[in-house]
Protein backbone atom coordinates (compact mmCIF):
# COMPACT_ATOMS: atom_id res chain seq x y z
CA UNK A 1 0.00 0.00 0.00
CA UNK A 2 2.96 2.02 0.65
CA UNK A 3 4.31 1.79 -2.32
CA UNK A 4 1.15 2.32 -4.46
CA UNK A 5 0.68 6.01 -2.45
CA UNK A 6 3.91 7.19 -3.69
CA UNK A 7 3.24 6.25 -6.49
CA UNK A 8 0.07 8.11 -7.02
CA UNK A 9 0.91 11.00 -5.43
CA UNK A 10 4.14 10.98 -7.90
CA UNK A 11 2.46 10.47 -10.79
CA UNK A 12 0.01 13.39 -9.67
CA UNK A 13 2.67 15.79 -8.50
CA UNK A 14 4.17 15.34 -12.40
CA UNK A 15 1.18 15.90 -13.81
CA UNK A 16 0.13 19.26 -12.11
CA UNK A 17 3.77 21.10 -12.95
CA UNK A 18 4.05 21.10 -16.57
CA UNK A 19 4.74 22.75 -19.68
CA UNK A 20 6.26 22.92 -23.26
CA UNK A 21 9.97 23.03 -23.77
CA UNK A 22 11.49 23.11 -27.04
CA UNK A 23 15.04 23.41 -25.52
CA UNK A 24 15.12 20.07 -24.73
CA UNK A 25 13.43 17.96 -27.74
CA UNK A 26 16.35 18.63 -29.96
CA UNK A 27 18.25 16.26 -27.80
CA UNK A 28 15.66 12.94 -28.16
CA UNK A 29 17.05 10.43 -30.67
CA UNK A 30 14.68 10.20 -33.99
CA UNK A 31 13.73 6.50 -32.83
CA UNK A 32 12.72 7.34 -29.18
CA UNK A 33 9.10 5.90 -28.38
CA UNK A 34 7.93 7.62 -25.75
CA UNK A 35 9.08 11.17 -24.29
CA UNK A 36 7.11 13.19 -21.55
CA UNK A 37 7.81 16.89 -20.99
CA UNK A 38 7.01 19.24 -17.81
CA UNK A 39 8.50 22.43 -16.33
CA UNK A 40 9.61 21.79 -12.88
CA UNK A 41 9.84 25.71 -12.08
CA UNK A 42 6.07 25.95 -12.14
CA UNK A 43 6.15 23.87 -9.10
CA UNK A 44 6.95 26.72 -7.04
CA UNK A 45 3.49 28.36 -7.62
CA UNK A 46 1.59 25.65 -6.15
CA UNK A 47 2.64 25.06 -2.25
CA UNK A 48 0.37 22.35 -2.00
CA UNK A 49 2.31 19.99 -4.62
CA UNK A 50 5.42 21.55 -3.00
CA UNK A 51 4.97 20.53 -0.24
CA UNK A 52 4.73 16.84 -1.39
CA UNK A 53 7.48 17.02 -3.39
CA UNK A 54 9.36 18.52 -0.62
CA UNK A 55 8.27 15.34 1.88
CA UNK A 56 9.54 12.68 -0.50
CA UNK A 57 12.42 13.96 -1.17
CA UNK A 58 13.61 14.67 2.25
CA UNK A 59 12.09 10.88 2.85
CA UNK A 60 13.34 9.28 0.11
CA UNK A 61 16.98 8.34 -0.06
CA UNK A 62 19.25 7.44 -3.38
CA UNK A 63 21.96 8.29 -5.19
CA UNK A 64 20.55 11.14 -7.28
CA UNK A 65 18.57 12.45 -4.46
CA UNK A 66 21.89 12.32 -2.40
CA UNK A 67 23.42 14.19 -5.04
CA UNK A 68 21.09 16.94 -4.99
CA UNK A 69 21.30 17.43 -1.65
CA UNK A 70 25.50 17.51 -1.40
CA UNK A 71 25.45 19.51 -4.12
CA UNK A 72 23.37 22.30 -2.81
CA UNK A 73 20.76 21.58 -5.89
CA UNK A 74 17.06 22.49 -4.39
CA UNK A 75 14.57 20.80 -7.66
CA UNK A 76 11.80 23.61 -6.87
CA UNK A 77 14.18 26.00 -7.27
CA UNK A 78 16.93 25.45 -9.14
CA UNK A 79 15.72 23.00 -12.29
CA UNK A 80 13.71 24.76 -14.79
CA UNK A 81 12.34 21.79 -17.63
CA UNK A 82 12.64 18.08 -17.26
CA UNK A 83 12.25 15.79 -20.27
CA UNK A 84 12.37 12.04 -20.07
CA UNK A 85 12.51 9.43 -23.02
CA UNK A 86 12.79 5.92 -23.87
CA UNK A 87 15.06 5.38 -27.66
CA UNK A 88 14.44 2.66 -29.54
CA UNK A 89 16.29 0.05 -27.36
CA UNK A 90 14.15 0.95 -24.55
CA UNK A 91 17.56 3.01 -22.78
CA UNK A 92 16.25 5.69 -20.39
CA UNK A 93 17.36 8.95 -20.41
CA UNK A 94 16.34 11.93 -18.40
CA UNK A 95 17.47 15.32 -19.74
CA UNK A 96 17.29 18.29 -17.39
CA UNK A 97 17.74 22.71 -17.47
CA UNK A 98 18.19 24.57 -14.63
CA UNK A 99 19.38 27.70 -13.26
CA UNK A 100 22.23 24.98 -11.32
CA UNK A 101 26.15 25.50 -12.43
CA UNK A 102 28.14 22.71 -14.42
CA UNK A 103 31.50 24.53 -13.19
CA UNK A 104 30.00 23.87 -9.76
CA UNK A 105 29.07 20.76 -9.44
CA UNK A 106 32.34 19.11 -11.03
CA UNK A 107 34.36 21.30 -8.94
CA UNK A 108 32.27 20.25 -5.68
CA UNK A 109 32.59 16.15 -6.75
CA UNK A 110 36.61 16.51 -6.93
CA UNK A 111 36.73 17.99 -3.39
CA UNK A 112 33.92 16.85 -1.59
CA UNK A 113 35.15 12.97 -0.44
CA UNK A 114 31.94 11.64 0.14
CA UNK A 115 30.84 12.33 -3.74
CA UNK A 116 33.85 11.63 -4.98
CA UNK A 117 33.69 8.29 -3.45
CA UNK A 118 30.72 7.41 -5.68
CA UNK A 119 31.04 9.98 -8.70
CA UNK A 120 34.02 10.79 -10.81
CA UNK A 121 34.58 13.42 -13.44
CA UNK A 122 35.29 11.78 -17.23
CA UNK A 123 34.34 12.90 -20.82
CA UNK A 124 31.85 10.85 -22.57
CA UNK A 125 32.23 11.55 -26.89
CA UNK A 126 34.29 15.04 -25.44
CA UNK A 127 32.00 16.07 -23.39
CA UNK A 128 32.37 16.70 -19.42
CA UNK A 129 30.78 14.18 -17.69
CA UNK A 130 30.38 12.49 -14.20
CA UNK A 131 30.49 9.19 -14.23
CA UNK A 132 28.19 7.27 -11.41
CA UNK A 133 30.35 4.34 -9.92
CA UNK A 134 27.40 2.85 -7.96
CA UNK A 135 24.74 3.31 -11.15
CA UNK A 136 25.41 2.76 -14.52
CA UNK A 137 22.04 4.36 -15.76
CA UNK A 138 22.99 7.14 -13.30
CA UNK A 139 26.33 9.35 -15.38
CA UNK A 140 25.53 12.31 -16.51
CA UNK A 141 27.11 14.97 -19.08
CA UNK A 142 27.03 18.34 -19.26
CA UNK A 143 25.66 19.38 -22.75
CA UNK A 144 26.05 23.47 -21.22
CA UNK A 145 26.34 24.84 -18.63
CA UNK A 146 22.72 25.14 -17.15
CA UNK A 147 21.85 21.73 -19.20
CA UNK A 148 22.46 17.79 -17.53
CA UNK A 149 21.50 14.66 -19.20
CA UNK A 150 21.38 11.19 -17.11
CA UNK A 151 21.29 7.86 -18.28
CA UNK A 152 23.65 4.82 -19.55
CA UNK A 153 26.82 5.96 -21.41
CA UNK A 154 25.88 4.41 -24.82
CA UNK A 155 22.32 6.98 -24.07
CA UNK A 156 24.52 9.52 -23.17
CA UNK A 157 26.62 9.21 -26.38
CA UNK A 158 23.66 9.72 -28.24
CA UNK A 159 22.72 12.62 -26.86
CA UNK A 160 26.18 14.21 -26.96
CA UNK A 161 25.98 13.96 -30.82
CA UNK A 162 22.45 15.21 -31.27
CA UNK A 163 23.82 18.65 -29.15
CA UNK A 164 26.25 19.26 -32.04
CA UNK A 165 24.22 18.33 -34.79
CA UNK A 166 25.76 15.03 -36.14
CA UNK A 167 22.79 12.70 -35.52
CA UNK A 168 18.84 13.17 -36.63
CA UNK A 169 16.57 14.15 -33.56
CA UNK A 170 12.81 13.02 -33.01
CA UNK A 171 11.80 16.07 -35.25
CA UNK A 172 12.66 14.19 -38.09
CA UNK A 173 10.40 11.47 -37.63
CA UNK A 174 8.09 11.91 -39.45
CA UNK A 175 5.48 9.86 -36.98
CA UNK A 176 6.44 12.13 -34.35
CA UNK A 177 5.87 15.06 -36.34
CA UNK A 178 2.25 14.32 -37.62
CA UNK A 179 1.65 13.23 -33.93
CA UNK A 180 2.66 16.68 -32.76
CA UNK A 181 -0.12 18.01 -34.90
CA UNK A 182 -2.44 16.86 -31.82
CA UNK A 183 -0.48 17.42 -28.91
CA UNK A 184 -1.65 20.10 -26.50
CA UNK A 185 2.17 21.62 -26.27
CA UNK A 186 0.56 24.21 -24.01
CA UNK A 187 -0.31 21.99 -21.43
CA UNK A 188 1.14 22.07 -17.90
CA UNK A 189 2.19 18.34 -18.83
CA UNK A 190 2.14 16.68 -22.46
CA UNK A 191 3.75 13.40 -23.59
CA UNK A 192 3.32 11.32 -26.84
CA UNK A 193 4.25 7.69 -28.07
CA UNK A 194 4.78 5.99 -30.79
CA UNK A 195 4.69 2.39 -31.12
CA UNK A 196 6.54 -0.13 -33.09
CA UNK A 197 6.15 -3.19 -34.65
CA UNK A 198 6.88 -5.22 -31.87
CA UNK A 199 6.06 -3.28 -28.92
CA UNK A 200 3.35 -5.39 -27.74
CA UNK A 201 5.97 -8.32 -27.10
CA UNK A 202 8.14 -5.61 -25.48
CA UNK A 203 5.75 -3.78 -23.48
CA UNK A 204 2.99 -5.91 -21.32
CA UNK A 205 0.03 -5.27 -22.02
CA UNK A 206 -2.80 -5.31 -19.44
CA UNK A 207 -5.98 -5.28 -20.86
CA UNK A 208 -7.23 -6.78 -24.13
CA UNK A 209 -7.59 -4.48 -27.46
CA UNK A 210 -4.95 -2.15 -26.20
CA UNK A 211 -2.25 -3.85 -28.47
CA UNK A 212 -4.61 -2.28 -31.49
CA UNK A 213 -3.39 2.02 -30.19
CA UNK A 214 -0.81 2.88 -33.11
CA UNK A 215 0.70 5.99 -31.18
CA UNK A 216 -1.09 7.63 -27.98
CA UNK A 217 -0.54 11.60 -26.70
CA UNK A 218 -1.63 12.74 -23.57
CA UNK A 219 -1.99 15.94 -21.28
CA UNK A 220 -2.49 17.80 -18.27
CA UNK A 221 -3.53 21.15 -17.56
CA UNK A 222 -4.41 22.69 -14.13
CA UNK A 223 -6.34 26.13 -14.08
CA UNK A 224 -10.00 26.76 -13.42
CA UNK A 225 -10.08 22.84 -13.86
CA UNK A 226 -7.90 20.02 -13.76
CA UNK A 227 -7.88 17.87 -16.41
CA UNK A 228 -6.41 14.94 -17.69
CA UNK A 229 -6.20 13.42 -21.63
CA UNK A 230 -4.88 10.04 -22.28
CA UNK A 231 -5.62 9.64 -26.25
CA UNK A 232 -4.70 6.47 -28.10
CA UNK A 233 -5.20 6.08 -31.92
CA UNK A 234 -5.89 2.92 -33.92
CA UNK A 235 -5.07 1.93 -37.86
CA UNK A 236 -8.61 0.83 -38.79
CA UNK A 237 -12.08 1.81 -37.83
CA UNK A 238 -13.19 -2.14 -37.29
CA UNK A 239 -10.55 -1.54 -34.33
CA UNK A 240 -12.05 1.02 -32.62
CA UNK A 241 -14.80 -0.42 -30.86
CA UNK A 242 -12.72 -3.30 -29.02
CA UNK A 243 -10.23 -0.08 -28.13
CA UNK A 244 -12.91 1.86 -26.65
CA UNK A 245 -13.47 -0.90 -24.35
CA UNK A 246 -10.04 -1.68 -23.70
CA UNK A 247 -9.21 1.93 -22.22
CA UNK A 248 -12.97 1.75 -20.25
CA UNK A 249 -11.41 -1.74 -18.53
CA UNK A 250 -8.02 0.29 -18.30
CA UNK A 251 -9.60 3.47 -16.79
CA UNK A 252 -11.56 0.42 -14.26
CA UNK A 253 -8.44 -1.15 -13.70
CA UNK A 254 -6.69 2.40 -12.45
CA UNK A 255 -9.74 2.72 -10.51
CA UNK A 256 -9.06 -0.91 -8.23
CA UNK A 257 -5.57 -0.14 -8.16
CA UNK A 258 -5.80 2.95 -6.56
CA UNK A 259 -8.64 2.13 -4.04
CA UNK A 260 -6.52 1.78 -1.36
CA UNK A 261 -6.02 5.81 -1.65
CA UNK A 262 -9.24 7.05 -1.22
CA UNK A 263 -8.77 11.11 -2.28
CA UNK A 264 -7.71 9.16 -5.66
CA UNK A 265 -10.78 7.19 -5.66
CA UNK A 266 -13.17 10.59 -5.22
CA UNK A 267 -10.97 12.33 -8.25
CA UNK A 268 -11.54 9.50 -9.99
CA UNK A 269 -15.18 9.20 -10.13
CA UNK A 270 -15.28 12.29 -12.48
CA UNK A 271 -12.95 10.53 -15.09
CA UNK A 272 -15.11 8.54 -18.46
CA UNK A 273 -14.19 7.57 -21.57
CA UNK A 274 -15.43 8.91 -25.16
CA UNK A 275 -14.31 7.69 -28.51
CA UNK A 276 -14.70 9.78 -31.86
CA UNK A 277 -16.25 6.61 -34.11
CA UNK A 278 -13.56 6.60 -36.64
CA UNK A 279 -10.01 6.16 -35.06
CA UNK A 280 -9.78 7.62 -31.58
CA UNK A 281 -10.30 6.89 -27.68
CA UNK A 282 -9.48 8.50 -24.71
CA UNK A 283 -9.80 8.86 -20.94
CA UNK A 284 -10.45 12.11 -20.05
CA UNK A 285 -11.26 13.88 -16.74
CA UNK A 286 -12.02 17.19 -15.32
CA UNK A 287 -12.56 18.56 -12.09
CA UNK A 288 -12.74 21.96 -10.02
CA UNK A 289 -9.31 23.14 -9.58
CA UNK A 290 -10.34 23.61 -5.39
CA UNK A 291 -11.28 19.80 -5.37
CA UNK A 292 -7.87 18.87 -6.99
CA UNK A 293 -5.88 20.99 -4.74
CA UNK A 294 -8.00 19.73 -1.34
CA UNK A 295 -7.07 16.43 -2.67
CA UNK A 296 -3.44 17.41 -2.94
CA UNK A 297 -3.31 18.99 0.26
CA UNK A 298 -4.53 15.45 1.80
CA UNK A 299 -2.04 13.63 0.02
CA UNK A 300 0.48 16.18 1.19
CA UNK A 301 -0.67 15.28 4.68
CA UNK A 302 -0.73 11.44 4.26
CA UNK A 303 3.01 11.92 2.99
CA UNK A 304 4.12 13.74 5.96
CA UNK A 305 2.17 11.45 8.54
CA UNK A 306 3.85 8.54 6.78
CA UNK A 307 7.45 10.17 7.02
CA UNK A 308 6.98 10.89 10.84
CA UNK A 309 6.27 7.21 11.24
CA UNK A 310 9.57 6.03 9.34
CA UNK A 311 11.64 9.18 11.14
CA UNK A 312 14.09 6.78 14.01
CA UNK A 313 13.73 8.75 17.39
CA UNK A 314 15.56 10.60 19.00
CA UNK A 315 17.79 9.83 21.81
Amino acid sequence: MKARFLLVAVLFVFSTIAAYSNVLLPLVPSDAYLIVNFDFAAIAAQPEIKALVDTQIQTNSNELVDFYKRAGIEPARDIRNVMLFLDGKERPCILVNGTFSAKKISELIQTDKDLSAGFEITTIDGLQAVKNKLNANGNMIFINETTMAFGAEEVLKQVSQLSTGKAKNINTNKAFAHLMERVDTDARLWGAVVTTPNWQSRVEIPVAGLQNMKTAFFSVDYDKEFTMDFTGLVEKKTELPEFADAMLNLLDAFRGWTASVPEMTELLKNAKVEDNQENMARIFIAVPAEQFKTTMAKLSEKANEKATEKAPEKK
